[in-house]
């Protein structure tokens, strides 16, 4: 039917019908069935009857819950709001019209607006599992926080008061656990998600991913394998397989997977990536670039893809093009420095320091908790001998990563320049750490060289200085992200 032909049907049917036909016609429409399951058309034909309705009558109460509900089904999520709200003029008192505001407000990253209207709800007694779950992912979302980490574990812990048997809390809770550093609760909640609901891949694959962060790489292999026996065409578990098989270095096992994960699913785009960094360990420069292309042409704004086919071209000994693709890796955001670090080293390596000098900054402005943003700044700032900004910018990321041997390293450098006594007690810190690091070991024997010309050190743990200046990026009280929080546990 036309859209004109439509738009007169539903005129002529309009004549004469009061706020009730038009309601019962959009129950007829959806005769019961799951609104997201519906033809576009009867969506929207539903739709229409409802809002001729609520034109003709705004105090029905089922026409705004029916109305809210498909406006939802539709991701039409600013008109759900309006929905919401208007009811809640109409009756303030119905906590279901705050939970279902709420859940509108969370749709469209409202996170505060939404936790409000959460806490509404059960402050009216709307005291559901569904709705401490959905505060709870509010909180969690919010998580950068620590309070609100606090706050979302709480509406957990309500929702399995009210039912225990809940995969998808205990995953939530799991994930707030381990950002709150507590792996040991994480994987209790996790292994009693997967007991509960066995056939649920996402929980098994997080799972695998609690035992390997937990060192236990072998039981998590045995997890996925575990999984594989019950659900053999399961992509999802063939890749995640795979990638536990590259991690700890079988690369012929993990591509063996990954082609068959590509095989189950060839939308699976990201097996690409580990395609891309196997061919390039091995030296087949030509397959890694086809397979990062692959992923590119399916996630064109994603800056990772970009630094490794940057990194692929200076492997080839094309810098121009590595230096192309390491530019628009950092017009895309910069993959959190790793792009900034990319083309800045480029830079250095062909002697054009104060262009990595600028690189370098923007990516401190950007990304000011990047230790490595600031020790190679720090570095250029060295050759360049501006001496006072190199041991600014050595120190900072002493501070960000004080355990981390490579930049005391550079500090104690810079330090030989600017203070050579305290350079000694610098250097001795730096073997301290190194001394555990296998990475270090070509540096530790630099490092034991410079100490010793210095005349050694035996004397009390170098200490950093105080900052000479304050630190962009820093959280203040009230910030982004700060907001009222309650023990939802004892609501």
């Amino acid at each position: 039917m036309r859209r004109g032909a439509l738009l007169l049907w539903c005129g002529l049917l309009a004549c004469g019908r009061d706020a009730g036909d038009w309601h019962e016609e959009a129950q007829e429409r959806i005769a019961g069935r799951p609104l997201r399951s519906l033809p576009p058309a009867d969506l929207a034909q539903a739709t229409y009857c409802e809002e001729q309705a609520l034109a003709l009558d705004s105090t029905r109460t089922e026409t705004y819950l029916t109305l809210a509900r498909l406006y939802r089904a539709q991701g039409a999520y600013e008109d759900e709001t309006r929905i919401w709200r208007g009811l809640l003029a109409q009756r303030p008192e119905l906590s279901e019209a705050y939970a279902g505001l709420g859940t509108s407000m969370a749709a469209q990253g409202r996170y505060n607006a939404a936790s409000r209207a959460f806490q509404d709800a059960i402050r009216r007694e709307h005291k559901t599992a569904q709705v401490y779950l959905q505060l709870g992912n509010v909180y969690q979302a919010l998580g950068h926080v620590q309070k609100n980490l606090l706050s979302a574990q709480a509406s957990y812990q309500a929702a399995l008061q009210l039912d225990p048997a809940q995969p998808e809390v205990l995953l939530q809770l799991a994930r707030v656990e381990v950002a709150l550093k507590r792996p040991e609760e994480a994987l209790r909640l996790c292994q009693k998600a997967l007991e509960l609901t066995p056939q649920d891949v996402g929980i098994r694959v997080e799972l695998a991913a609690l035992y390997k962060s937990g060192g236990a790489a072998g039981q998590a292999r045995r997890l996925l394998e575990d999984g594989l026996k019950a659900q053999s065409g399961d992509a999802a578990l063939v890749f995640e397989l795979g990638r536990l098989l590259w991690e700890q270095g079988d690369l012929a096992g993990a591509q063996a997977q990954f082609q068959q994960a590509l095989a189950l699913d060839p939308t699976l785009a990201e097996v690409y990536r580990y395609q891309g960094l196997i061919h390039s360990s091995q030296g087949r420069r030509a397959e890694a670039l086809e397979a990062f292309r692959r992923l590119e042409a399916v996630r064109p704004r994603e800056a990772a893809i970009k630094v490794n086919i940057g990194i692929v071209h200076s492997q080839q000994g094309d810098l121009a093009r590595a230096e192309q693709a390491f530019k628009a890796a950092v017009q895309l955001g910069g993959d959190k420095g790793d792009a900034a670090l990319k083309l800045g080293g480029l830079y250095l390596h062909q002697g054009r320091l104060q262009e990595a000098v600028q690189v370098y900054k923007q990516a401190g402005e950007q990304y000011p908790n990047n230790p490595e943003v600031h020790a190679s700044l720090g570095q250029v700032y060295r050759q360049l001998g501006v001496l006072g900004a190199a041991f600014d910018e050595g120190l900072w990321a002493v501070e960000l990563q004080p355990e981390k041997a490579l930049w005391l390293y550079h500090l104690a450098a810079t330090y030989e320049q600017v203070d050579p006594s305290q350079a000694r007690q610098v250097w001795a810190r730096y073997m301290g750490l190194a001394a555990a690091d296998p990475a270090e070991a070509q540096r530790l024997a630099t490092g034991r060289q410079r100490l010793a010309a210095l005349g050694g050190w035996s004397g009390p743990a170098w200490k950093p200085p105080p900052p000479r200046r304050p630190r962009p990026g820093a959280a203040a009280p009230g910030g982004v992200g700060a907001i009222d929080t309650t023990n939802t546990a004892r609501l």
